[in-house]
């Protein structure tokens, strides 16, 4: 993949700016020279990502980026891309990109038409690095799993679809092993790391979601129940999973369910989970339960 490195411009701003930008002097400086990379998840223009920066605690978020180390980012991301391909035997395609977010998101593999960008917004985290290692290996996961045409040819899909064909099709059984696959590999290649990193939990909000297993199972399987008719988005409101549910509640459940499939029902073997079709693990799904972890 092609790695695009914008750390060295987001510290180059950081630098100049002492206190906070402007909204107009953030467009121009920040925004502008990087919108043919990152104008896509921001399509709304600089204004979303300007809302983060108005959110921050401005001196906090600036000593603490200006510590990041652009090249030692970089380093980790090839880290973690020479790992995804060698588990999976694979030259991955697409690019990365390398930026700063203002902590408005970390990582998104957007697909499209079989092809994929990675937008990897380092600033979030920086101060985990391990968090960083299973955030870029769940991402490249995604690459790897929606880039096999096994995956979609049981759904009477094709690597052809654009993003916006992806994201209205796309079963919600197909999302929970997508997810899940992704938080699995992240385990496999990173191990040892504190258990709720690895589905985007804290250890309170992990032990909240585990405690209410039969709930987040009966929410889970209403949607799945539903058939075509079922949308993965519903599963990522925390209210559908009762008061005090954190976000990315079903994520938990999609990484436990993908341990069981690809231990019980794959030999373990990632390479054969990575292309085999979701459509037959359907009744695999509306069967499991959430009770603890594998």
């Amino acid at each position: 993949m092609r790695v695009t490195n914008h750390l060295p411009h987001l510290l180059d701003c950081l630098r100049r700016w002492e206190a906070r930008p402007s909204r107009a002097a953030f467009a121009a400086e920040y925004f502008a020279p990087l919108v043919g990379s990152i104008g896509t998840p921001f399509d709304d223009g600089a204004d979303r990502l300007y809302g983060a920066v108005e959110g921050l605690n401005w001196s906090i978020y600036r000593e603490e980026t200006l510590r990041l180390d652009p090249a030692a980012e970089e380093a980790r991301l090839r880290r973690q891309l020479g790992r995804v391909e060698e588990l999976f035997g694979l030259t991955l395609e697409g690019d990365v990109v390398l930026f700063g977010a203002f902590t408005r998101m970390d990582g998104y593999a957007r697909f499209d038409r079989g092809k994929h960008v990675v937008y990897l917004g380092v600033d979030e985290s920086h101060g985990r690095g391990a968090y960083l290692d299973v955030l870029e290996s769940h991402e490249l996961t995604h690459v790897v799993r929606e880039s096999r045409p096994e995956v979609w040819a049981g759904w009477g899909l094709s690597l052809d679809m654009t993003h916006d064909d992806f994201v209205e099709h796309l079963p919600v059984v197909e999302h929970l092993l997508n997810e899940g696959f992704a938080c699995v590999v992240s385990e496999l290649l990173n191990p040892g790391e504190d258990p709720w990193h690895y589905a985007y939990q804290t250890e309170d909000s992990l032990a909240r979601v585990l405690e209410h297993g039969p709930f987040v199972d009966r929410v889970v399987r209403e949607e799945l129940a539903l058939g075509p008719e079922g949308d993965y988005g519903r599963l990522y409101a925390p209210g559908r999973y009762g008061r005090g549910m954190p976000a990315f509640t079903h994520y938990v459940w999609a990484w436990q369910w993908a341990r069981h499939v690809l231990d019980d029902l794959c030999g373990g073997d990632a390479r054969a989970l990575a292309a085999r079709c979701s459509k037959d693990l359907v009744d695999d799904a509306l069967a499991f339960q959430l009770e603890r972890l594998r």
